[in-house]
């Protein structure tokens, strides 16, 4: 119902313990009602819904067909979400509270005990469907458990009609935005399948899979800290400043690894895989670039957000899922998987634009669409200078071995921060933070080759100056750095 949202932009509007109180009791209580009421319904219905979702295009219950149970192992599916949707409220209060260290070890033990238990099951009962998700059952009630151990304090019971009235005009429209965002990221693979066939499909779906890595290191470990921290600092002076430059770090670190990664991807899937998945050599950059524009949206809709205009949400998603319609008819049956990834590219350059533009109707923020702009433009130029080498390398003009092209790839990535130096991309503050980062980390190095260590007072000395310089109230800085850890095993939150 949007709840995890609504919770935290309605938690950072007081400071009375009280009402805080009534924001988690009445999201709990709405949500244990609401997940209850839908288990009555469905847990009766698993048969009939399972013949329905699990039928294939032949007509075969796929599940009887293999001697499976198939009711039963829908309402396994069912008892899991139930889990997964309370153990939303004890999670979002850790988050709210600043405590990713707690959050990311019960996340992690969660992990390990839903890996031991489907092992177990696996092994040690019966090698099955069943056992797979009864064990992924046991491990999310584990979850639960230990997660409302945690915050057993901070829960409460006290509800209130008023407060959930808003919370869910909050959150309601997230959900259309959701299906909306989903399709806008699916709906191409059934385009491929249809003017490609599977093997097109596949090797466009491993691609996807490698360009992953960026939303799992970078994008999904940001939105866990960003679902709290924009609204933890919209009260306080500077937070224009703020939402700004979280544009242009999250574009700078997005598109590094992107980069890292299409040096790397491409050539690995020639070299090591199946030769059926080579296409997706191809377009595995651009889908990378798409991947930095994807982390790049979720900073672009803090109006949206901040004002409460969530309605715009589905609106603003739905229109860049018709662009993104409009240009799979228009290029998948011509290109195929190439097509497709020009569209998404496109699409998500589209969906940029619209929530910015969204965003700005209530909330104005003024965005360093200079050095925004540059960073785009030297990871492009980078991406550019990878396809050129490919095509030389193809054709047999190029005389160099795989490492070799390969190296000089990886050395182009690594320098992407050295030509942003060049560009005179950073301010001063940033060109004296990097350098004393250098000479400490030469430093070190020094200190490490050195028959006997010297002692090295110079890192002593740089966070002395580091210091001097932080803000008068540093609390925002310390809110970030203690939530940088939150982990990725949450779903991805687009809003």
């Amino acid at each position: 119902m949007g709840l995890n949202h609504a919770f935290f932009r309605h938690y950072y509007e007081t400071d009375d313990p009280e009402h805080r109180k009534r924001i988690v009791g009445s999201t709990l209580l709405f949500l244990l009602a609401v997940t209850v009421l839908a288990m009555l319904i469905l847990l009766p219905l698993a048969p009939q819904i399972s013949s329905i979702v699990l039928r294939g295009d032949d007509g075969r219950d796929l599940l009887k067909a293999a001697g499976e149970n198939h009711a039963e192992l829908m309402r396994l599916v069912f008892l899991t979400c139930f889990f997964e949707v309370i153990t939303t409220v004890p999670a979002s209060i850790l988050r709210v509270n600043f405590r990713s260290a707690r959050f990311s070890a019960l996340s992690i033990v969660s992990l390990l005990v839903q890996f031991g238990a489907i092992t177990y099951m696996v092994f040690f009962v019966e090698p099955s469907a069943k056992s797979v998700l009864t064990g992924r059952l046991l491990g999310t009630a584990f979850e639960a458990l230990i997660f409302f151990w945690a915050v057993r304090r901070e829960l409460s019971l006290k509800f209130s009609a008023t407060e959930l009235r808003g919370m869910l005009g909050f959150g309601a429209p997230l959900i259309f935005g959701q299906l909306a965002f989903i399709l806008f990221t699916a709906i191409d693979r059934f385009f491929v399948e249809r003017y490609g066939g599977f093997k097109e499909v596949g090797a466009y779906t491993i691609a996807n899979s490698i360009v992953s890595v960026i939303s799992i290191l970078i994008t999904v470990p940001f939105s866990q800290v960003w679902t709290v921290m924009r609204f933890s600092v919209m009260n306080e002076e500077g937070a224009d400043e703020y939402y700004a430059r979280v544009l242009t770090y999250m574009v700078i670190a997005g598109m590094f690894l992107a980069l890292c990664v299409s040096a790397v991807a491409g050539d690995g899937i020639i070299r090591f895989g199946l030769q059926k998945y080579w296409p997706a050599a191809v377009v595995i950059p651009l889908l990378a670039l798409s991947t930095v524009l994807d982390g790049a949206s979720r900073v672009l809709n803090v109006g949206i957000t901040l004002r409460k205009r969530t309605i715009l949400s589905p609106v603003v998603i739905g229109a860049a899922l018709a662009v993104n319609l409009g240009l799979n008819v228009l290029l998948i049956p011509r290109y195929g998987m190439l097509g497709a990834t020009v569209a998404t590219l496109l699409s998500y350059i589209a969906f940029c634009g619209f929530r910015y533009w969204a965003s700005s109707l209530f909330y104005k923020v003024r965005y360093e669409w200079g050095r925004v702009s540059s960073a785009l433009a030297v990871g492009s130029a980078i991406i550019t200078l990878f396809y050129i080498i490919d095509y030389f390398k193809g054709a047999g003009t190029l005389r160099m071995g795989f490492y070799i092209t390969l190296l000089i790839k990886v050395l182009l990535a690594l320098s992407f921060p050295g030509f942003l130096y060049l560009l005179n991309f950073y301010d001063e503050k940033e060109r004296r933070k990097l350098s004393e980062l250098s000479r400490e980390l030469w430093g070190r190095i020094k200190q490490s080759n050195a028959t006997e260590p010297a002692v090295n007072s110079f890192p002593l000395l740089a966070r002395s100056e580091a210091l001097s310089e932080l803000p008068a109230d540093p609390k925002p800085l310390a809110q970030l750095s203690s939530t940088a850890a939150a982990p990725a095993s949450r779903s991805l939150e687009n809003d």
